[in-house]
């Protein structure tokens, strides 16, 4: 299939479909990724299976929070291992991450993903004040309702947002980052979260962090006008494209090597193209004989 392969596609929608009232970063990225994969997991509802990877970055997340919220001298390496054996069962007995309890891989990426932050920063040494870890985010930006929730906002000597990532990246090596093409692309959500400080706030982002908990590495941006109003003119972009989209009830699919990875890609028809049309009861079936289900 050629790489720049893109077609729309006619669904069948539920009765009174609608969109989610507030957007996220993660909703933009999703359909500027491939429309139809939007349309599966907004519109219909249908739930993305979880991962050993998610699952692992979820409860890392848990873990990072609050070992900050902890008074600096005690965020030592010996706690934050005495915070995973707190959490990361309490996490596990969750329905969603159930079915992970006794997964010993995905416990070794929990435990690799925080000592790694010990490697990359000093906990003892941050000044972060508890109300400033996930704090959540919820404003007007461009006529358009954005949410997100960011996880470390500091002025500690620079107004700073942070975000942890513990996906794959430029694999492991700092020397090869610069060369990592999809790395100046991570930094829109946290540009997006500057515009939504100066918006909601009206709070001056000086930098954007990214801290690759698995790769070992920290990147930093300084934040300028021109990068906050690009990402908030895609915002309202895609909101503006998705709200045509639904009206349509037709959907663009977008090929990409993520295609390969997709929980859909055996209802789409882009990549499988004897698929039935997406929200008949016939698509319906395949996804659900693949593990997924409605929300």
């Amino acid at each position: 299939m050629p790489k720049d392969q893109s077609l729309m596609y006619d669904v069948v929608q539920p009765e009174n479909a609608s969109l989610p009232p507030r957007v996220s970063y993660s909703q933009m990225s999703k359909y500027n990724q491939c429309g139809l994969r939007y349309y599966f997991s907004y519109v219909t509802a249908w739930r993305e299976p979880q991962t050993q990877a998610l699952v692992a970055g979820v409860i890392a997340h848990e873990v990072i929070e609050h070992l900050y919220r902890l008074p600096q001298e005690e965020r030592t390496r010996e706690t934050a291992i005495a915070l995973i054996r707190e959490h990361g069962p309490r996490m596990l007995r969750l329905p969603d991450y159930q079915p992970f309890a006794n997964d010993s891989e995905m416990k070794l990426k929990v435990n690799q993903a925080v000592e790694n932050l010990f490697e990359i920063e000093h906990p003892h040494e941050l000044v972060v004040q508890p109300e400033h870890l996930e704090m959540e985010l919820d404003v007007e930006i461009n006529g358009v309702n954005f949410f997100g929730k960011v996880d470390r906002f500091t002025q500690d000597g620079v107004v700073r947002v942070t975000d942890y990532k513990t996906g794959k990246a430029s694999k492991g090596n700092p020397l090869q980052k610069k060369q990592d093409r999809y790395l100046e692309a991570k930094f829109d959500q946290p540009y997006l979260y500057a515009l939504a400080f100066k918006t909601l706030h009206d709070i001056e982002i000086e930098e954007v962090e990214l801290i690759f908990l698995n790769a070992k590495f920290s990147e930093v941006r300084s934040v300028d006008s021109g990068n906050t109003q690009r990402l908030g003119e895609d915002l309202a972009l895609m909101r503006a494209g998705s709200i045509n989209d639904l009206a349509q009830s037709a959907w663009l699919a977008k090929w990409s090597p993520l295609c390969s990875y997709c929980p859909f890609q055996q209802a789409c028809p882009l990549v499988t193209p004897d698929a039935p049309t997406p929200g008949t009861a016939e698509s319906d079936a395949i996804l659900r004989s693949n593990g997924l289900f409605q929300k």
